[in-house]
């Protein structure tokens, strides 16, 4: 299927999918700042495709997005979607977005939720993926949203408990 990149996007949807990842909600604040800053229509989706194939779909503004910098998780909530491995979940998804008049979407996730934004664009979803996961398992992407903290974080504990070890 051939893509035409001619068409005039207007709304733009943005969805975190699988496992949650430290930094997240600072991605989807960029995400719906740099939107309504290019005179978007910005989407949130709620529980990432099985929010989607839900229509748990709000427009997002400013005020949606602040507050949310310094928390973990993400704000639009995740899940995982098993409905959306099949054709004919990701042809719902596909059919929601011309629903709520979503040109593209902006997916937050994993391999797994980049595969389902690969499958959204082959039935004429425009996708973008911003690689979110501690694993760090994403090619082509040096670092990943969250790998950075989630290591750190480890360190930090390994270094508390050899402390602590040391004390006894």
């Amino acid at each position: 299927m051939e893509l035409k990149m001619d068409r005039k996007v207007k709304t733009i949807g943005v969805l975190t999918s699988g496992g949650d990842a430290p930094g997240m909600n600072a991605a989807i604040r960029a995400v719906c700042r740099a939107g309504l800053a290019a005179g978007l229509r910005v989407m949130g989706i709620r529980r990432g495709y099985q929010g989607l194939l839900n229509g748990d779909i709000f427009e997002m503004s400013v005020r949606s997005v602040s507050e949310i910098i310094h928390k973990g998780g993400t704000c639009l909530f995740t899940a995982r979607c098993e409905e959306f491995r099949y054709i004919e979940g990701v042809k719902r998804g596909a059919e929601r977005c011309r629903e709520f008049g979503i040109d593209g979407i902006v997916v937050i996730g994993g391999d797994g939720s980049f595969r389902g934004a690969a499958d959204l664009s082959a039935e004429g979803i425009m996708c973008i993926g911003i690689p979110g996961t501690i694993d760090n398992d994403i090619g082509a992407s040096d670092y990943t949203i969250g790998y950075d903290t989630a290591l750190n974080t480890i360190i930090d504990m390994v270094d508390r408990i050899r402390d602590t070890s040391q004390s006894h």
